[in-house]
């Protein structure tokens, strides 16, 4: 009787995948029921070989004469921790009584990647279908199963994974090996990892080099009528900066006001709204955490994972969408019921807004969702019990991100008073919220109420103390885990707005899947050190990149990786070729060697010698 093979990323997945579709079966490594055998990979089962690997020539020590290594077909090789499981899958991938294979893996680039190397290296033909899961409740498995496409579909962004993991290989391999022979010293690169650390680099180089300058400001409190208001001095003739920068200036404004009547010059009355933040996807999701909790990168989407696999409380959480399609949306008032268990009042609101259809949502947006939508809490309810504390803390987060999307805009009324005091102009501001809508569920953001009396044109004011208060200008402050993350969302460009982060997060550093591994990656090799909340470069780092920009500054530029970046994600849609994009990698690789192996240039030495020496494997 012809069966399906179903092969998951991950055990705990299978398990559920068997659960959904009724198969009780055990076997090793499998399980099995009547028209269906599920299976498992343990993350990479395969992955491109060793330089040895590809060519003999490349083994034994590393010399100059064996780069550039540019295999004309990339080799795959099997991990050998878990090449017993792979030998199970490639034996049902080849069996005769398996008719069609679905691809259950993880649901984006690295999933597809994980499967696609474990069905070619086994030389398998057999039809596929993919299988798609936004979230891994019963249900939602049940219409992802409904919903499978053909392999076919997912045919670029299995080139887009390729094309990906070939480019790591080529600019890891050959780079990591170049430098370290010209320098004497191990030094690891990679696509992504060396422009963060540069990054990193520019920031501590920055404050190092940053000279503090004193300034003063001129505080003061005013009154009129009992009433007693703050206000700062601005200069003129533009009014628009506080800062003096001589002491002599600020003691003279301080004599010239202090004690003395002034009026009232301008009144300006204005209402404002603030709009609901759009959806977490993971990387807003780890930055939020990270600010607010000092969660790592890497422990958000730790708990995050978790809360989507095993607790099955939320949905996809590696994605890059902050957005929910119009079909969703009809839908989500079921998700809004299981936040009401937890937080009524929030939901309520938003379950009302969402009933009413003259209502419109920024966060409902159907082109700005593309393989997976923005992370929100499931149908089912939470039991905070059997949660543990960090994990409460995210799905929290998650549940009134969700609330407050569909929430009113928090309104509020504010204020900006002009003084005239003896010529000088001194600016107060106030504001009131008046309905904090949104700010409800994030109560957090809503700054305090701060009122100014209520005064016309030509209102008698007194300066009834005035301080002149010593400042230093500020360094700009080391990474966090939330503001890296920022930066590798634009390529190391300083974005406020959210409508330019959005469209500059094609050619970010990374994937909001892999960001947080790099970090990590860097804190392993020492690159970068951690104090408190604060990422640092280390003098190891520093060097690092100082040798590779001696050399190929390419190498660490996060605009060109940012591109690269934009092209994998145009390739993952149709529109960009595979062959392209290899054949620019493959070139800068190939002149970048060259490059070097032409050049006389010594880099600078290792600050780290002792634990930096490069393997005996390394011959330059």
């Amino acid at each position: 009787m012809p069966r399906t093979l179903i092969i998951a990323e991950k055990p705990s997945v299978a398990r559920e995948l068997a659960g959904v579709l009724g198969v009780k079966g055990r076997g090793d490594g499998f399980l099995q029921g009547p028209g269906h055998i599920v299976t498992w990979a343990v993350g990479h089962l395969v992955n491109i070989a060793e330089p040895a690997e590809q060519n003999p020539a490349w083994s034994g020590r590393w010399s100059m004469r064996q780069l550039p290594m540019l295999p004309s077909r990339f080799t795959l090789g099997i991990l050998p921790s878990t090449a017993k499981q792979y030998e199970i899958i490639r034996n049902f991938l080849l069996d005769d009584d398996i008719d069609s294979v679905v691809n259950a893996t993880d649901a984006g680039r690295e999933g597809e990647l994980i499967f696609r190397r474990i069905y070619l290296l086994a030389g398998s033909t057999k039809p596929i279908k993919r299988l798609w899961a936004n979230d891994m409740t019963e249900k939602g498995l049940q219409k992802a199963f409904a919903g499978m496409v053909s392999g076919e579909e997912k045919r670029n962004l299995g080139h887009a994974a390729f094309a990906r993991a070939e480019a790591d290989w080529l600019v890891g391999m050959n780079f990591s090996r170049l430098f370290t022979l010209r320098a004497g010293s191990l030094i690891t690169v990679g696509r992504v990892q060396t422009p963060v650390l540069k990054l990193l680099v520019e920031r501590r180089r920055e404050i190092e080099n940053f000279l503090p300058r004193d300034y003063w400001t001129v505080e003061g409190e005013f009154a009129h009528e009992g009433e007693t208001f703050k206000a700062t001095w601005f200069a003129a003739p533009d009014f628009k900066d506080s800062k003096i920068w001589q002491v002599e200036e600020g003691q003279t404004v301080v004599q010239a006001c202090a004690g003395k009547d002034g009026a009232v010059l301008e009144m300006e009355k204005k209402k404002g709204r603030q709009k609901p933040p759009l959806l977490f996807d993971l990387t807003n999701l780890q930055k939020e955490a990270n600010s607010r909790l000092g969660f790592s990168a890497q422990q958000t989407l730790s708990i995050a994972q978790d809360l989507y696999e095993k607790r099955k409380l939320i949905t996809y959480p590696r994605t890059d969408s902050r957005y929910l399609t119009k079909e969703l949306f009809a839908e989500c008032l079921e998700n809004m019921r299981a936040v009401y268990a937890h937080f009524p009042e929030i939901s309520q609101s938003a379950a009302a807004n969402i009933k009413d259809a003259k209502k419109k949502f920024e966060c409902v947006n159907d082109k700005k969702v593309s393989d997976h939508h923005a992370i929100i809490p499931t149908t089912l309810r939470a039991n905070p019990a059997t949660l543990g504390k960090e994990e409460w803390a995210i799905y929290e987060m998650i549940c009134r991100r969700f609330a407050a999307a569909f929430m009113d805009d928090a309104t509020f009324a504010s204020s900006t008073l002009w003084i005239g005091v003896e010529g000088h102009r001194y600016r107060a501001t106030g504001k009131i919220f008046q309905d904090k809508g949104w700010l409800e569920a994030e109560p957090w953001r809503a700054s305090e109420d701060n009122p100014l009396p209520n005064l016309r044109k030509g209102a008698a004011v007194t300066a009834q103390s005035l301080d002149l208060v010593a400042h230093k200008t500020k360094p700009p402050a080391h990474f966090t885990d939330a503001t890296l993350l920022a930066a590798m969302e634009t390529a190391g460009k300083l974005i406020d707005d959210e409508e330019l982060r959005d469209a500059m997060k094609e050619r970010g550093l990374g994937t909001p899947a892999t960001r947080a591994q790099i970090i990590e990656t860097l804190l392993a090799r020492k690159y970068i050190g951690k104090d408190g909340k604060r990422l640092v470069a280390t003098d190891l780092g520093c060097w690092a990149v100082d040798v590779v920009c001696s050399m190929i500054p390419q190498v660490a530029s996060p605009e060109l990786t940012g591109e690269w970046e934009k092209r994998l994600k145009e390739m993952e849609q149709g529109g960009y070729a595979y062959g392209v994009f290899m054949h620019q990698v493959r070139e800068m690789v190939s002149s970048g060697v060259s490059r070097v192996k032409g050049s006389n240039a010594r880099p600078p030495a290792c600050p780290v010698v002792s634990d930096r020496k490069p393997s005996k494997e390394v011959n330059s």
